[in-house]
């Protein structure tokens, strides 16, 4: 079971403020606070500040926690159960024909979901009923279905974001609606089968704005308003992409209103054909909320807002946008008196964090990197948002130590990515006709580059300390995948330090078996006063090094190791453009690059139904895979010699197998692939050799998988994992964060809606990015509660020593967190 049900027998109560006001500065370059727009739809609150500031205006339904687990927020998850009968009244919106229609009543639903949402009172004060959750639901259908040639209610966006989810929803079903919360059902033909979560988030319902507010935007955006277009997800031209927040579009918000109060139709349609529905759920027009007083309210209250606030954001968060002065670029974020009701749940014995701890949060904008440093330094902000360099902030945690933490976020991952084109048993390749030798065809030669790469050189060296090693597609902060990895990571053998002269050696015996190959095939491959060469010419092994960043550098890096293995490198230093479109979208038979210095974006904590794609992702998106009939060849068997000798008790027992626990349960998985594996965790179902069709049911042994995957994949190397590299938030110690994210830091709501008035007693040495002493744990759950300023962390080094020390702890001892 991936979690438990919080039963909650009260909603979250209220708890005295902490702390007067928050200042937060960021830095927004390009002169504007904001790089999108506020709306309810799959276009708004895209980028990373509005994101960030909606973060504070509205409850997501759950959260993810540190512990790389989802938990209960807004709403709780009641039940999930499989394989259950569509009822008559389980309904979706009919675009085509307006009105509430049950297709799949009567049909069988892989799964219905149950939800339990806390209703309470928008920030203007007014109720949110079951009329908010339907119209919002209405919605997603409605625009994102073109219902004819001339369809003003469709976005193609929309479209393009929801259509997909769409298609497996078979209904939704009200069970319960009261005046603290909603209970319904999901049918849908959709199962994750080792997770009632990833199962259960596919498809949830809950309302970001009033639907009195939300009909003003769908009717601005179908109609246009006094003459001016608008558009969800763009800007038309001589129009406005719809913005909840821009002070230039408020008094087409305060005009539309006014029309829908002056027209006297003031429920539409999608909820006036809710009314046949209601009566099958036993539900009154006025338990739901759908009467034209509450819509004459609802109306009147957007208009009251936009005149006193110069904004539409009506949200149902603890906090509301008193101003914003896009000129100044400052936002004044007010704690609301709204009524907020939840099911928020527990983080190692810690309550996710609910009431407020500020009266007021004030947002600024800064052009310039430095002054936002040094403002935060000497106390004028208490978060600088930005995540920096280490080098960026060194020099004022120097002057200014005693007044500052940095906290780690994980910005991005490296790998070197291996060209592999051509006989995994001799090199050739046939290139534009032409015959010619790829080291890196052989699987022996790329799996040694894991030894001949220094991970840690590539921390300490290229990255100054502000990074760790790295061993697989997860980066630490991913403590669930991270910990099962590693397992197997050191199993192999593989440290952070490796080892050169094995490397060679490594790489020499399988040069000297290829040659025995290419003998037969009238070739010569032969070493020389330490130099590789093929029919009489030196073997060259093109890098391309990226130059945007440090990157650079560790190709100058790999250029160096690979000249002591014996081959001549020819570095190609090269932009993003050239080098994408060179290895990701040219043949690579034509041997333009051998060895790619590749860097992926952290986009945050994934559940396990997104990690189940990594070894299918990364073993296809690589060349010659993408387009082509390319399989990792390489079996359990393979894996089961490499680490235990082909001792299955003793794999089994090396690197922790929980569901495939014994010789007999494994024995049917020896002659499967890595191809195999890798697409039995992304589709749960794979028939693989001997015609056997395994499914993935539970998650101890997707886990096992995930092992196995990782196994594989290693011993194939298409890529070698090399570094994950950090950035700083800097923040002042007036201030802490009781639930760091793991791999973001500050960055995600979870963290910044516990960031709280520090105590009195604030340590003034360790920064809060990790403890100084490092242990080493295998468990999928993280050890201890994320770290925040603690009296036991000062015991620890700080500045620039702390950092470099702590990256040249070796990652196997490392405890995640």
């Amino acid at each position: 079971m991936l979690f438990s049900v919080f039963l909650v027998a009260k909603p979250a109560s209220a708890q005295t403020v902490q702390g007067d006001k928050l200042k937060i500065v960021y830095l927004a370059a390009q002169g504007s606070l904001f790089m999108g727009v506020f709306n309810p739809s799959p276009s708004g609150m895209t980028d990373v500040y509005t994101n960030r500031i909606w973060y504070f205006l509205n409850d997501p339904m759950i959260m993810m926690g540190p512990d790389a687990q989802r938990h209960n927020y807004r709403c709780q998850l009641v039940d999930v159960k499989y394989n259950v009968q569509v009822p008559d009244d389980a309904v979706i919106w009919n675009g085509t024909e307006k009105k509430w229609v049950s297709p799949y009543a009567g049909k069988t639903a892989t799964s219905a979901v149950t939800w339990k949402c806390g209703l309470g009172t928008w920030v203007d004060g007014q109720k949110i009923t079951l009329a908010d959750y339907l119209f919002s639901y209405a919605m997603t259908w409605e625009w994102a279905y073109q219902d004819g040639k001339d369809d003003k209610y469709y976005d193609e966006e929309w479209g393009n974001n929801y259509q997909g989810t769409l298609e497996t929803i078979m209904g939704l079903k009200v069970n319960k609606v009261t005046d603290d919360y909603i209970e319904y059902t999901v049918y849908q033909d959709y199962i994750v089968p080792y997770s009632k979560w990833a199962t259960a988030l596919n498809f949830g319902v809950k309302p970001s704005v009033p639907w009195e507010l939300y009909n003003v935007m769908s009717e601005m955006v179908a109609n246009g308003v006094e003459g001016k277009a608008f558009s969800w997800s763009e800007q038309p031209q001589g129009g406005y992409q719809i913005d909840m927040i821009d002070p230039d579009q408020m008094k087409y918000f305060k005009a539309e209103a006014q029309a829908i109060l002056n027209s006297g139709k003031l429920i539409p349609v999608w909820l006036e054909t809710a009314k046949d529905v209601l009566q099958k759920w036993g539900i009154s027009e006025e338990q739901a909320g759908i009467t034209t007083d509450l819509a004459k309210k609802g109306y009147e209250s957007v208009i009251s807002w936009v005149d006193k606030y110069n904004n539409a954001i009506i949200g149902d968060g603890p906090y509301y946008v008193e101003k914003y002065d896009p000129k100044a670029m400052t936002v004044v974020l007010k704690m609301a008196n709204n009524k907020r009701i939840g099911y928020p749940g527990e983080v190692n014995g810690k309550k996710l964090p609910w009431d407020p701890y500020w009266k007021e949060i004030d947002i600024y904008g800064s052009l310039n990197d430095d002054t936002a440093i040094l403002a935060v330094a000497k106390g004028e902000y208490d978060l600088y948002w930005y995540a920096r360099p280490y080098n960026k902030i060194a020099k004022a945690l120097q002057e200014y130590g005693d007044n500052l933490n940095p906290m780690k976020t994980i910005a991005v991952w490296w790998s070197v990515n291996l060209n592999l084109v051509g006989d995994p048993q001799t090199g050739l390749v046939n290139s534009s006709g032409q015959t010619k030798f790829n080291p890196f065809a052989l699987r022996e030669v790329r799996y040694a580059m894991n030894w001949l790469i220094n991970r840690q050189y590539i921390v300490s060296q290229v990255l100054q300390g502000s990074g760790a090693p790295l061993f697989g597609t997860a980066v630490s902060g991913q403590v669930d995948a991270y910990s099962n990895y590693m397992m197997v990571a050191k199993a192999l053998g593989f440290t952070p330090q490796g080892d050169e002269a094995y490397a060679i050696k490594m790489i020499d015996e399988a040069m000297n078996k290829a040659a025995q190959a290419l003998k037969a095939k009238g070739h010569t491959l032969e070493k020389k006063d330490g130099v590789w060469y093929f029919d009489g010419e030196p073997v060259t092994v093109k890098v391309i090094a990226r130059v945007e960043d440090e990157r650079l550098d560790e190709g100058k890096y790999l250029a160096q190791i690979l000249q002591k293995a014996g081959f001549k490198v020819d570095l190609l230093q090269w932009q993003r453009s050239q080098a994408s479109k060179a290895v990701y979208l040219s043949d690579p038979t034509t041997l333009q690059w051998h060895v790619y210095t590749e860097g992926w974006v952290v986009s945050g904590i994934q559940d396990v139904a997104s990690l189940a794609w990594d070894f299918w992702f990364f073993d296809i998106y690589v060349d010659p895979n993408w387009g082509t009939d390319y399989h990792n060849p390489m079996t359990v068997k393979d894996l089961v010699d490499a680490t235990a000798n082909g001792d299955l008790n003793k794999f089994i027992s090396t690197i922790g197998l929980k569901y495939y626990n014994t010789p007999d349960k494994l024995k049917p998985l020896l002659d499967w692939t890595g191809y195999d594996l890798a697409n039995l965790l992304a589709y749960a179902k794979w028939t693989g050799p001997n015609n056997d069709t395994v499914k993935l049911q539970s998650l101890d042994q997707f886990w096992d998988l995930y092992k196995l995957a990782y196994g594989t994949h290693s011993l194939n190397a298409p890529r070698v994992y090399t570094a994950e590299t950090w950035n700083f938030f800097l923040l002042n110690k007036r201030i802490k964060v009781e639930f760091v994210d793991p791999i973001s830091g500050v960055g995600s709501i979870l963290s910044a809606r516990s960031i709280e008035p520090a105590p009195k007693e604030t340590p003034t040495t360790t920064p809060q990015t990790t403890s100084s002493e490092e242990k080493q744990t295998t468990s999928s759950q993280p050890t201890s509660t994320p770290t925040s300023s603690t009296s036991e962390e000062s015991k620890g080094l700080c500045g620039p020593a702390f950092i470099v020390g702590l990256a040249i702890v070796p990652l196997l001892l490392r405890r995640r967190k």
